[in-house]
């Protein structure tokens, strides 16, 4: 399970700005305690020696690391948690292979009430059109709908910025990811920063 004080900021690194460590360590710098590394065009062996630097500065900061899609490079860096889609490797085989957290992408409450089984929590979006990948919008509404549907986290994803989270944490979720708000951002330490104050706020208002 995601061990982590709720709602929490999940930063998905994109290496097309800044390098993967780079954000990792402005986000981690910033307070963020969960982050992603995905890369989805490097060789593997790239991606191994980015996904273990990102590793140890994890361990420095006291933070969880998880790796999408790449059972293997999880494997390799010793990572806390892979997260994986649904045309990735399926929940169940990845957990015959893998001792530590299982994360998958839902858009539907179909697809999260079969993944509840197997995964330690559940990203779903896209809560807004993105720039980082074509996905199907599935609204706020869709958000809340497997959120109530479910009893594992589920984190938010998919074109959330400072703008929108709000909306988002009123689903119940226990926490939201984002990409470019952080990893495209002219300053990622600065709006990792922004971004959890907005969700403290939150979390002292409730």
């Amino acid at each position: 399970m995601l061990k982590i004080d709720k709602p929490f900021l999940y930063v998905i690194t994109s290496g097309k700005r800044w390098k993967h460590e780079e954000v990792a360590k402005a986000a981690l710098k910033a307070g963020v305690r969960i982050i992603q590394y995905r890369e989805k065009e490097a060789p593997a062996r790239v991606m191994v020696g980015e996904a273990r630097r990102i590793r140890k500065l994890c361990d420095e900061y006291d933070a969880m690391l998880i790796v999408n899609d790449r059972v293997d490079i999880a494997i390799a860096c010793n990572a806390d948690g892979v997260h994986v889609g649904q045309d990735d490797i399926p929940a169940e085989i990845v957990a015959e292979i893998f001792d530590g957290i299982i994360g998958m992408s839902v858009k539907t409450v179909e697809q999260a009430k079969q993944a509840e089984e197997y995964a330690d929590y559940l990203g779903a979006g896209s809560a807004f059109p993105t720039g980082t990948k074509e996905s199907k919008v599935i609204g706020v509404e869709g958000i809340r709908r497997i959120v109530e549907a479910v009893s594992i986290p589920v984190v938010a994803i998919g074109g959330i910025t400072r703008e929108n989270v709000l909306e988002v944490l009123k689903t119940g979720v226990a926490g939201v990811a984002v990409v470019s708000a952080v990893s495209m951002a002219d300053d990622p330490e600065d709006a990792a920063r922004k971004l959890l104050g907005i969700l403290s706020t939150f979390n002292g208002g409730r």
